[in-house]
């Protein structure tokens, strides 16, 4: 590890709305690689997530600000509040590495999208603004997951870590599902989070 530069995790999400998970997540980035700090981005209008979301930028990032206000290494990022249309991961990560020219940029990510990550828009640039953490929640692939890590170092050069993480099965999709049916969601979310979604209404109109 370079010591002479910064070394700061990028998660980004939807966090449509953000769940434990999420943090556990970015608490284990922060734990395994002695990150400085881990930067929750929410994305602006990730071309593979269109026409799913429930909640506007604006209400998304005030989930992640209450998630993370107690936790001091996690800090808010956001440069995908734009009116671009759609944003791509390479686009802001150049951004980022052109106003933090000091860091080294983690990205995270689920280990099941190193499959998926020839398909993503300039996955040889992505592979040069930073290193790759694939998050691991069972090792019954591992042997594949290798296998596909040496695929893209040779294709692109990409400098990919593994990160260990717990099984929890926790995902907005339900959590959106519960709040439409009025059932309980203090288990699944903060409780700052749980209060917001309550005062604002979100996630009603979904069923």
């Amino acid at each position: 590890m370079d010591d002479t530069k910064r070394h700061i995790g990028i998660m980004g999400g939807t966090f449509d709305p953000i769940h434990h998970a999420h943090l556990v997540l970015a608490k284990r980035a922060y734990e395994q690689y002695a990150l400085e700090e881990i930067w929750m981005l929410p994305n602006g209008n990730p071309p593979h997530k269109r026409d799913t979301r429930q909640a506007d930028m604006q209400c998304r990032m005030e989930m992640v600000k209450l998630a993370i206000q107690d936790i001091p290494y996690l800090k808010l990022c956001d440069v995908e509040r734009t009116v671009a249309e759609y944003h791509y991961t390479y686009e802001t990560l150049r951004i980022l590495k052109e106003r933090h020219q000091d860091t080294v940029f983690y990205f995270i990510m689920g280990a099941d999208s190193l499959f998926e990550f020839e398909n993503w828009r300039k996955p040889d640039l992505i592979s040069q603004e930073c290193i790759l953490l694939a998050a691991v929640r069972d090792h019954c692939r591992m042997e594949e997951i290798e296998k596909q890590i040496q695929r893209l170092q040779t294709l692109y050069g990409a400098k990919i870590c593994l990160l260990d993480t717990p099984n929890m099965d926790l995902a907005s999709a339900e959590i959106r599902r519960r709040c439409a049916a009025n059932e309980e969601i203090s288990h699944m979310v903060p409780a700052s989070v749980a209060a917001y979604i309550r005062q604002q209404g979100l996630y009603q109109d979904r069923m």
